[in-house]
């Protein structure tokens, strides 16, 4: 008989990695937040599984996604975020509402590692599904970015003259 452990077994190996997504992409202002996104869907499969000779299907439903953000700050979140849309959806403002992101106050080169966790349900031969107790982590997501310190410079402006 198929248990659940024997499912869970095979699941921690097979979740993907879900990709970071940032912007700005590899460096970022001071006091400016900087949009994080997973690119992950809400509910997914697993390719099929054969276990003790029987088919498994499992789905996967997004049950939060853990941000480290690389100074010393962190945050949980229960929604993948939303991917940065300049063309439908700039934001324009030092803080944008309708994204998720962090706003560094120092500079330097960061590491951001985002864990995407799981819940998990499986059907045994097109059975009922049944969940799998806990959850799962997927592998950590890293991205690369180095936050930066601007001044600005008052100027003449051009019609002036």
């Amino acid at each position: 008989m198929v248990t659940a452990a024997m499912v869970l077994d095979r699941v921690v190996r097979l979740v993907p990695t879900a990709k970071l997504g940032l912007a700005p992409h590899d460096s970022t202002l001071v006091n400016i937040e900087t949009i994080m996104w997973v690119d992950a869907p809400k509910n997914q499969q697993l390719p099929p599984l054969t276990i003790l000779g029987q088919g498994v299907t499992v789905s996967l439903t997004l049950d939060h996604v853990e941000w480290d953000f690389g100074d010393k700050n962190t945050a949980t979140t229960s929604s993948p975020g939303k991917a940065y849309d300049n063309a439908h959806d700039p934001c324009r403002t030092a803080q944008c509402p309708n994204y998720f992101g962090h706003t560094y106050r120092s500079s330097g080169p960061l590491t951001i590692h985002a864990t995407a966790t799981w819940t998990a349900s499986f059907a045994v031969a097109g059975g009922q599904a049944a969940t799998i107790p806990g959850t799962v982590a997927g592998p950590t997501a890293a991205g690369n970015v180095t936050v930066k310190q601007a001044r600005s410079v008052l100027i003449p402006n051009p019609d002036d003259r």
